[in-house]
């Protein structure tokens, strides 16, 4: 994206001045930054911004209260249709996304670089995932889980709100989940998009618009300046819920202003557990060394279920180092097919750290990529539990079992996420139980730990019924 403001702006303009691949979006070339955003129905002006803010379209506190009556209108029209018929019109809207050279993923995949500061080929491997999940049969399951059935939906006194969703920018594409589950749920659903994904969510609220305006009417996408801003008052005021993404300061701010409206989603760290059983042969190590390193690569370890450090059980014939090894070999390959991100400065002197820290430690093996900050191992004598700088580093650390871990997870419960697991069938089931006993949230085979179900409950939280 570009940095100057002048530039910016006009980089701005040529996102939305130009039609889409198969003229699916309405937007045209215009004189003035002036479209009615996410609507559909050019009742708002938007002017662009002055470069400072990536976020493409900004809403005046003037518009604020007739978007959120027209959004609440809307929610209330979902009340006349099925909730299994919903469900049924959303599967083509998923499905447009996901198709063999869909124009909306097209159009995704040639802007979300410049919006997100992804490699093109992240963006085009990785942004699918985030869609794959919302097939009609997943989302009957988690209606049916959360609620009991599809009924609940349909009920005259089932409760409407305003839920207002604040998102995170660490990876894009989260506001897909977040819309279609909205509207499955029929409720007016309102996103802020954030500062690093300003793009997708008006992609996909449009992609919906142009499919299906009925359902679409029930969501909106509003712009603001997080913390600093009239439309932000109004629109915390008005919200039933806010369900907000965020770093802990964040959200320490946030639950002052907003007490019980708020459900937060702070910062969460996730891990990977490798069992002896799985080090015996040197190919099938090496099979697992580039799920682990797959999994630290996807969206270059920003995901609150990226991998950030590696207990390895001792006892296998390929030792921790040989392991670590091996790991740092895919990720130099994966560097290739998925390069990484360029780092800002100061997310280049965490990286600079985290390699200094272990090369002070005279027990401590670095394992790094040569000339670049593409990635670190640091292979550690003593297993502890602290995060890394994300950017692709990662501790590896020798385990006599991982049941052994317990004491150094516990003080961090309210922080575990997820857990990629290399362990042979007969240990799966103990495994499983044992993790999810201490607090991880979502566990799944080792290379899959960035492709959640709808069965992940994010925090262990409900998603529908949190709102209601």
């Amino acid at each position: 994206m570009p940095s100057s403001g002048a530039a910016r702006s006009l980089w701005l303009i040529s996102l939305f001045a130009e039609e889409a691949p198969g003229s699916l979006l309405a937007w045209k070339p215009l004189s003035r930054y002036t479209v009615a955003v996410s609507r559909g129905l050019g009742a708002f002006q938007e002017n662009l911004v002055d470069g400072r803010d990536p976020v493409p379209v900004m809403l005046s506190s003037a518009d604020v209260g007739p978007v959120l009556e027209e959004v609440r209108e809307g929610a209330r029209k979902l009340r006349s249709i099925p909730a299994e018929e919903i469900i049924e019109r959303l599967g083509p809207v998923v499905s447009a996304w996901l198709q063999p050279k869909s124009p909306w993923m097209e159009m995704a995949q040639a802007r979300l670089p410049a919006a997100t500061g992804f490699h093109p080929a992240m963006i085009a491997h990785a942004l699918p995932f985030q869609l794959e999940a919302l097939t009609p049969s997943s989302l009957r399951l988690l209606v049916e889980r959360e609620l009991g059935s599809l009924a609940v939906l349909d009920r005259p006194d089932w409760p409407q709100r305003l839920v207002v969703h604040v998102m995170a920018g660490n990876i894009p594409g989260l506001a897909g989940v977040t819309m279609v589950l909205g509207v499955v749920a029929k409720q007016a659903t309102v996103v802020k998009p954030a500062m690093g994904d300003p793009l997708f969510p008006y992609l996909f609220h449009q992609s919906l618009r142009v499919l299906d305006p009925d359902l679409a009417g029930a969501v909106a996408v509003i712009g603001w300046r997080g913390g600093s801003s009239a439309v932000e008052e109004l629109v915390f005021a008005e919200a039933d819920v806010v369900v907000a993404m965020g770093g802990k300061e964040t959200m320490s701010a946030l639950q002052k202003r907003l007490g019980r409206k708020l459900r937060a989603y702070g910062p969460r760290l996730s891990f990977a557990v490798i069992a002896r059983e799985c080090l015996c042969a040197p190919g099938e190590a090496r099979g697992w060394a580039r799920a682990l390193a797959y999994d630290t690569t996807l969206w270059d370890q920003r995901g609150c279920l990226s991998p950030q450090i590696a207990f390895v059980e001792n006892g296998g014939k390929v030792d921790v180092m040989g392991f670590a090894e091996m790991v740092t070999s895919a990720l130099g390959e994966l560097c290739a097919e998925l390069p990484p991100r360029t780092l800002e400065l100061e997310e280049q002197v965490a990286v600079r750290a985290f390699r200094d820290e272990g090369e002070w430690d005279p027990l401590t093996h670095v394992l790094a990529s040569a000339g670049d900050l593409s990635w670190t191992v640091a292979v550690e004598p003593q297993p502890r539990f602290l995060p890394t700088p994300q950017h692709r580093c990662l501790r590896v650390q020798s385990v006599g079992a991982i049941e052994e871990i317990g004491p150094l997870v516990a003080p961090h419960r309210h922080l575990l996420e997820g857990v990629g697991v290399a362990a042979p069938p007969q240990r799966w089931a103990s495994l499983d139980r044992w993790l999810r006993s201490v607090g991880v949230h979502w566990v799944t085979p080792l290379g899959s730990m960035q492709r959640p179900s709808l069965e992940w409950r994010p925090g262990g939280r409900d998603r529908i019924k949190e709102w209601v």
